[in-house]
């Protein structure tokens, strides 16, 4: 089966580089082709612009472009082939069930694929307020991590955890650790609590470490686990990447159907009967 190259986009809607932005231009090549890959969408297997026509389009050299598909190849966005040049890859997607606290590893271990965890940051802070009523303390750590599906970065997580139960976490211990893992092997075991899930618009923070757009529609996950005596381990924001699918088990409400009047009456007329021959039997066994 041939594939046909992506058709360039209309001069007038072309996006171009910004030289006075301070960027990188292979960084702004880059995002800009990984914009196209998540918006047009283009299929796995459709062939990228020749590095000739990058160059042209873009006004840079080949050393720049270059650069630019190389970011996108250790992002698993595109297989660069020998005579075929750059090639759309399947970009993974990150499925977790949102009823599920915890156990993120395992569910993406269902589908054949692995997580990576890197930690940023574990320093002591005060934690937000809503922390705070959770988790019953102000002695905590924030811990921040990103998690990665194969090379692509798919969450940002920012967790804050009371020192006084866990004075022991470190960035070494935590690094492509499982948090919760970590809390049971230390006489915690976590038991779930409330999350509730929103979208949200990616500020630039957001957008650097997810390696997304800025203003890119991201879900956020928010919530606090608890053990079984109700004690917060800990309170989380968790933001993911547009190539997440929260998967959720919907149950319809099963409603009762309405009494009719003639249904109260027979029942009460079977109710006058049997209270009647349960009366005729007490007073014949007297």
């Amino acid at each position: 089966m041939s594939v046909q190259p992506v058709a360039a986009e209309p001069p007038e809607r072309t996006p171009r580089v910004n030289r006075e932005e301070g960027r990188p231009l292979h960084a702004q090549i880059r995002d800009i082709l990984h914009r196209q890959i998540l918006e047009l969408p283009l299929h796995p297997g459709s062939s990228l612009p020749t590095e000739e026509e990058l160059q042209k389009q873009f006004g840079v050299s080949r050393s720049v472009v270059r650069q630019a598909l190389s970011g996108l190849a250790d992002l698993g966005l595109i297989r660069r082939q020998r005579g075929r040049g750059s090639v759309v890859a399947a970009t993974p997607v990150l499925r977790r069930h949102v009823q599920r606290a915890g156990g993120l590893d395992e569910q993406v271990a269902a589908h054949g694929q692995r997580l990576r965890t890197h930690v940023l940051t574990v320093e002591p802070a005060s934690p937000p307020e809503a922390a705070v009523e959770a988790l019953n303390t102000t002695n905590t750590w924030k811990i921040e991590r990103i998690r990665y599906l194969e090379k692509l970065p798919v969450a940002f997580m920012r967790t804050w955890v009371p020192r006084d139960l866990f004075p022991h976490f470190t960035t070494e211990l935590l690094e492509n650790a499982s948090l919760l893992g970590l809390m049971r092997e230390h006489g915690y075991h976590p038991a779930g609590g409330p999350r509730q899930v929103q979208a949200v618009a990616a500020d630039p923070d957001l957008a650097q470490k997810l390696n997304t757009n800025n203003r890119e529609p991201l879900l956020l996950l928010q919530g606090v686990t608890r053990d079984a005596l109700g004690h917060g381990l800990e309170w989380f924001n968790v933001w993911h990447s547009p190539n997440t699918v929260f998967d959720v088990d919907a149950q319809v409400t099963s409603q009762p159907a309405p009494v009719s009047e003639e249904h109260i009456r027979r029942l009460r007329t079977l109710t006058q009967q049997l209270e009647s021959e349960l009366a005729a039997l007490d007073n014949s066994s007297r």
